[in-house]
């Protein structure tokens, strides 16, 4: 087995994304990170041959695989579900995992590539959504900006949420989380492929969910002040600690307070709320 990479720019991907989605299908991995302003795309080939007609395309490299890279897949991809607090648990395959009483399973596979819950951002987000929404009143309202795996948005509707809208740039994410919402048997989301800096949205939220660059959650926040009700949060991620200081000046001159910060590593969340009044 071999696996062709390329780090390739936002223009890159989308002037192709279609394409490779119908060539290539499943064999195609997105690989997103905070901060880092290149996607690595990868695609899994049967033999060298194809992996460096390939590189004649489009450029990039070529890595053969361990001959045991399954087995060792496989054994990393038991060993690390994850737990967001008492109602649910988040894991890369079906099989029956020990987990909190009366918690609700996720899976989300790990080829995948936008994110299982284990990135420090995601798993941050996770945990402030679990923890503000044990209050909300039946029927609250999410955004979930940048879905990626949808897996914030499968979190919301599995806490509770009515209606919840889930947008990404990347039409290959939004194919990622209908498929990773059906296989979870989860039907009341609304996913949307779009810029959530020009998308319009229709009524207000009571949660708004972006796991995204600091420079978009910045300009992003005067738009998402518009559309979150009084009284209700924002959880934002993919903010590196030297970036903290721009995003809660922007968020004072927005309006918004402060009420919480998680850090990991390099990587900060923020929860914040639009006052009552």
């Amino acid at each position: 087995m071999y696996i062709w990479r390329k780090r390739a720019t936002t223009d890159w991907l989308r002037i192709r994304s279609e394409d490779l989605i119908r060539r290539f299908g499943g064999a195609l991995a997105i690989v997103e990170r905070p901060g880092i302003a290149r996607t690595l795309v990868e695609i899994s080939c049967a033999d060298e041959s194809n992996a460096r007609a390939l590189v004649s395309e489009f450029s990039g490299s070529v890595e053969r695989l361990r001959r045991d890279w399954l087995a060792h897949f496989t054994r990393t991809d038991r060993a690390r579900p994850l737990c967001v607090g008492p109602r649910l648990v988040i894991l890369r395959t079906r099989e029956k995992k020990r987990r909190p009483n009366r918690a609700r399973a996720l899976v989300i596979p790990a080829e995948a590539a936008f994110g299982t819950g284990e990135h420090a951002t995601t798993a941050m987000c996770l945990r402030l959504l679990e923890r503000i929404t044990r209050r909300l009143p039946p029927g609250w309202r999410m955004l979930d900006a940048g879905t990626g795996s949808g897996v914030l948005a499968l979190a919301g509707s599995c806490f509770g949420a009515k209606r919840v809208v889930a947008i990404d740039f990347d039409p290959i994410a939004c194919a990622t989380a209908k498929r990773n919402a059906r296989a979870n048997r989860i039907r009341d989301i609304e996913f949307v492929n779009g810029d959530v800096l020009k998308r319009k949205l229709r009524g207000k939220f009571d949660v708004i969910a972006a796991n995204l660059f600091s420079e978009i959650l910045i300009e992003a926040l005067p738009i998402w002040w518009r559309h979150v009700v009084p009284g209700g949060w924002l959880i934002l991620s993919g903010i590196l600690r030297g970036q903290e200081r721009a995003i809660r000046r922007t968020l004072r001159q927005t309006g918004f307070e402060v009420f919480g910060i998680r850090r990991r590593g390099k990587w900060i969340a923020l929860l914040a709320q639009r006052p009552v009044g």
